[in-house]
């Protein structure tokens, strides 16, 4: 039977993440390290160090669970549409430089100039978040 990495993110969700890298029109080429944190190149020269979990609800604990493993995260990646995070983990990323993201909001913000700051909006322009 295959070892799951530590954060038992399956390998299908990390093939299907690699092939929404590839085919996306703002990435130039990425590399995967330690099975789910990766190195992303944009076509505008910025590079993105982005971990890849599988969290229903990304909450504070598995936030600062990141950080501490993965020296340099830049952003965090729950890699379903219909995961999300808590308010407070939002927060807390925002706090410390940190992109927290479904795997649906991180493709919109790498389009964004500043993709740290992206968030969906709804008909009447307001903000979305992936809360659970």
């Amino acid at each position: 039977m295959a070892r799951l990495n530590d954060w038992v993110v399956s390998y299908s969700m990390i093939t299907f993440f690699e092939r929404a890298l590839t085919s996306h029109s703002k990435v130039e080429t990425f590399t995967r390290k330690r099975d789910i944190f990766f190195e992303i190149k944009l076509k505008n020269g910025e590079k993105l160090n982005t971990l890849l979990v599988d969290e229903y609800t990304l909450g504070l604990a598995a936030l600062q669970r990141a950080m501490a493993e993965f020296a340099g995260i830049e952003y965090i990646v729950t890699g379903a549409n219909w995961n999300g995070y808590t308010e407070e983990a939002k927060a807390y990323g925002r706090l410390h430089n940190i992109g927290v993201f479904n795997v649906e909001e991180f493709l919109g913000a790498l389009n964004w100039s500043e993709p740290k700051k992206y968030y969906k909006k709804d008909a009447k322009g307001n903000p979305m978040f992936a809360y659970n």
